[in-house]
């Protein structure tokens, strides 16, 4: 009987906080790359001057990247902190181009072009991040797709990519670094397919 008391007290308590639940406060993330520990590769690639502009925000949502849900259906919005979605996304694309042994940097659009070769621009079209609390876990989902367009101003031809990637993770004790760590990880498997699929021939950037 004892048992039974004590069983129906902790539900009465757990029905009590569910019942609580509502919007908790924005928690901002960061958005980029991992740090890498490996040099920047050295290859023939280095020769083509590359330049990054900002990409376009197509995404459906662009108040927030996603929500956190705590195990009492609290929600919380995942903000960005560092910038735009667009920006970021280009500079993180010049960050891991760079690491392997691209030569290419960022600029704002609307950039002097003279001394470029190839002009990458594109589209964010998602990028998310979800966690939900569960029972002794927490089950996080990310989603990256992005439209990459590169343009070659030797004789005006362009190639055009749309790639996308999704990750799942669970961790026990949740963090707002679990988010960022694999919403960073769809993202560069996106670069990573971008670049495996492309080649320099001369100046101009082709598929493979």
């Amino acid at each position: 009987m004892k048992n039974v008391v004590v069983g129906m007290m902790v539900l009465s308590v757990l029905i009590g906080v569910s019942g609580c639940a509502g919007q908790g406060e924005a928690v901002p993330i960061t958005l980029a790359l991992k740090p890498s520990t490996d040099p920047a590769a050295v290859s023939s690639t280095s020769a083509v001057t590359v330049l990054v502009t900002s990409f376009g925000d197509d995404r459906s949502d662009r108040t927030k990247l996603g929500v956190r849900q705590s195990l009492w259906r609290t929600t919380e919005p995942l903000t960005l902190k560092n910038g735009t979605v667009g920006e970021v996304t280009a500079k993180a694309l010049v960050e891991y181009l760079t690491r392997k042994g691209w030569r290419a940097q960022y600029a704002p659009t609307g950039s002097s072009l003279t001394g470029v070769d190839v002009v990458i621009s594109g589209k964010v079209l998602e990028s998310s991040v979800d966690a939900h609390g569960a029972v002794g876990s927490t089950d996080i989902a990310a989603k990256n797709k992005i439209m990459v367009q590169a343009k070659n101003l030797s004789d005006g031809s362009s190639i055009t990519d749309t790639i996308s990637h999704n990750g799942t993770s669970s961790v026990f004790w949740y963090g707002p670094e679990d988010a960022e760590d694999i919403l960073s990880d769809v993202m560069e498997k996106n670069f990573e397919k971008f670049v495996s699929q492309t080649k320099f021939a001369g100046p101009a950037l082709r598929f493979r």
